[in-house]
C-alpha cells in the first residue's frame, strides 16, 4: 500500500474527507476546495518533482491553502525555504499517526479562521463603500483619536454637523462602540488620522 493510500485510510477513519492526487498535474487540474482544507505534500514525488517545486507553483498561482510537508530526516533542510515562504508545518517520516492527525486538525482550524476573517473583511468592505467621502474622513479622524470639536475645526464644520455625519457612518458600518469602530476601520482599510490625510470632497 502506498503512503498516499495509507494517509487516506488514516484520515478517513478520523472523519476527514480526503482527496488524493498521484501527480502534481492531477492536483493542479483540480479546483480549490470551498471549505476549510489543507494539503499534505510529500517532498519526493513521482517523475523527479519535489514537493518544494510543487509548493512554489502553488504560491505562483495564488492558491491559499495550509500545507504540511512530509519529508525524510535527511531532506528536512530542503523544506526550510518553503517554510519561510509560508508552508505551515513539516513532519518527518516515519511519523506517528496521531502527530499527523493533530497537525492536520490544527491546519484546518487555521484555514477556517482565515476564511472567517476574509469573509468579514469582504462584508466590511461593502459597508465602507456606502460611506460618503466626508463620513470616511470623519471616521478616519475619530478612530485616530480626535474629538468631535477637533474634527469640526479640522474640516471647518459645525460640531453638530460632525455628530450627524459620525452617527450616519457608525450606523452604516454597524459599529457598536468605539473599539468596534476602530477594528472595522482597520479591516476596512480606513486610515487612522493623522496616519493618513482625509480625502477631500469633490
Amino acid at each position: 500500500m502506498s503512503i498516499r493510500d495509507s494517509l487516506k485510510l488514516l484520515l478517513s477513519a478520523k472523519g476527514y474527507f480526503v482527496l488524493s492526487h498521484a501527480t502534481a498535474e492531477s492536483l493542479f487540474s483540480s479546483e480549490l476546495p470551498e471549505v476549510p482544507a489543507c494539503l499534505l505534500l510529500d517532498h519526493h514525488l513521482e517523475g523527479g518533482v519535489t514537493g518544494v517545486q510543487v509548493y512554489r507553483e502553488i504560491r505562483e498561482r495564488g492558491w491559499i491553502m495550509p500545507t504540511i510537508f512530509l519529508t525524510a530526516h535527511w531532506s528536512t533542510q530542503s523544506i526550510v525555504g518553503a517554510m519561510r515562504d509560508g508552508a505551515d508545518d513539516f513532519i518527518t517520516k516515519p511519523f506517528e499517526p496521531e502527530a499527523l492527525v493533530k497537525a492536520v486538525s490544527l491546519a484546518l482550524k487555521r484555514d477556517s479562521i482565515r476564511r472567517e476573517v476574509e469573509g468579514e473583511i469582504y462584508e466590511i468592505s461593502k459597508r465602507v463603500a456606502t460611506l460618503t467621502k466626508r463620513e470616511r474622513n470623519i471616521v478616519s479622524m475619530v478612530v485616530g483619536g480626535l474629538l468631535n470639536k477637533e474634527v469640526a475645526h479640522q474640516l471647518g464644520l459645525a460640531v453638530i454637523t460632525i455628530k450627524i455625519h459620525r452617527a450616519n457612518a457608525i450606523r452604516k458600518l454597524g459599529a457598536g462602540n468605539a473599539v468596534d469602530l476602530a477594528r472595522i476601520a482597520t479591516l476596512g482599510d480606513i486610515p487612522h488620522w493623522p496616519n493618513g490625510l482625509p480625502e477631500m470632497d469633490s
